[in-house]
């Protein structure tokens, strides 16, 4: 028979050294401020062998994707605790940036999203990275104003949360005369303002018992 528990801990183990490999590579590639860096080099670095690096990863390149999937899980994470009368477009620029401000390492992380964002093979990953949100996004905004039943006008909204927050940190990697980060929270509030200003023309709050 299966042990449920036995199991369980061996995925969280497995999990937790995604994310060992993950971050040794991230430090790896802000230092050299490139993606060069081997998969022997980086299991150097953690102290394992490349056998076991692909075990866990098909190629080099989906080394990033536990970081992604860290990132999105810190989204949901503050979208399930947002209060119901909560601004949307500061709950949703908050939950964009909050793990950004919890680091307090901004030239760092604008190092590494300026490598993911330039190189072809890791944009790829970085331009998938959301696609895990559509469901929370949606639920949180249907808690908030009527999205309507057909299925695509309903997930619509969150597809362009995620680009107006792909979007905001493109414009401080590529465009913005700052680096400060407070330049990518101002871009997010508004273009999410312009948003839901948008959506509340065609849609209905959704009322909620006093």
């Amino acid at each position: 028979m299966s042990n449920p528990a036995k199991a369980k801990l061996a995925n969280k183990r497995a999990e937790d050294l995604r994310l060992t490999i993950a971050l040794a590579a991230h430090a790896l590639f802000v230092a050299d401020g490139d993606t060069s860096a081997t998969v022997e080099r980086i299991c150097e670095t953690v102290g394992i062998a490349p056998r076991t690096f692909h075990r866990y990863f098909a190629t080099k390149e989906d080394v990033v994707l536990p970081l992604f999937r860290r990132s999105e899980q810190l989204v949901r994470e503050v979208l399930a605790k947002a209060p119901i009368d909560a601004d949307p477009a500061d709950v949703l620029t908050h939950a964009f940036t909050t793990e950004v401000h919890q680091r307090q390492s901004f030239d760092f992380d604008r190092t590494f999203m300026t490598l993911m964002i330039n190189t072809p093979e890791y944009r790829r990953r970085w331009l998938e990275w959301g696609e895990w949100l559509y469901e929370p996004i949606t639920e949180f905004l249907s808690a908030r104003m009527d999205l309507g039943t057909d299925p695509f006008l309903r997930e619509l909204p969150a597809q362009l949360v995620v680009q107006t927050s792909r979007q905001a940190y493109t414009h401080w990697i590529v465009r913005a005369e700052s680096t400060d980060f407070a330049e990518v929270e101002a871009i997010m509030q508004r273009g999410l303002t312009v948003l839901f200003a948008g959506l509340s023309a065609v849609t209905s709050p959704v009322a909620h018992p006093t």
